[in-house]
């Protein structure tokens, strides 16, 4: 008798030449660029606030926290992706998405930090049929930036 393996759904991501995928279960939506509150006394990671219908929603710089330099993508691919942690949304600021991936637990390898990987915010990767695809840790991400953002504020007495 065979066990069916539970398959899981993801969509890939561009920042600057590296690609990154998420998991479709942590996507609410994507959207077209809108105008950025900035918020003084924050880490260079963290872009600022924007306002989607009128919940006000932490903006995160991908590009910043890969050190992406080159961008191959023009400003019209430029998207945010609009992520959930429970109840807990953040955007992230991408420089264009791809195509969208299926896969099973068994392709999934643990991945270490490097220059590829700083600050462990890729936990996995997933072994496709034509690539290793590294997964953002959506929680990794909020809890590392929220750490930044208080080490920020702790440096000028706030």
């Amino acid at each position: 008798m065979a066990v069916d393996s539970e398959e899981y759904s993801g969509i890939t991501l561009f920042v600057g030449t590296q690609e990154v995928g998420v998991l479709i279960k942590d996507v609410q939506e994507i959207i077209e660029p809108i105008s950025i509150l900035s918020v003084p006394v924050t880490h260079p990671f963290f872009a600022g606030l924007i306002s989607l219908r009128g919940t006000i929603i932490p903006l995160l710089s991908l590009r910043q926290i890969f050190h992406a330099s080159e961008n191959p993508f023009t400003n019209k691919d430029k998207k945010y992706v609009i992520c959930a942690l429970g109840s807990e949304p953040v955007a992230l600021d991408i420089d264009a998405v791809g195509d969208t991936f299926s896969f099973e637990v068994s392709q999934l390898v643990t991945i270490t930090e490097d220059d590829a990987n700083p600050h462990q915010l890729l936990a996995k990767q997933v072994a496709l049929e034509d690539k290793v695809l590294p997964l953002i840790s959506i929680s990794k991400l909020i809890n590392f930036t929220s750490g930044l953002n208080t080490e920020e504020r702790e440096k000028i007495g706030y």
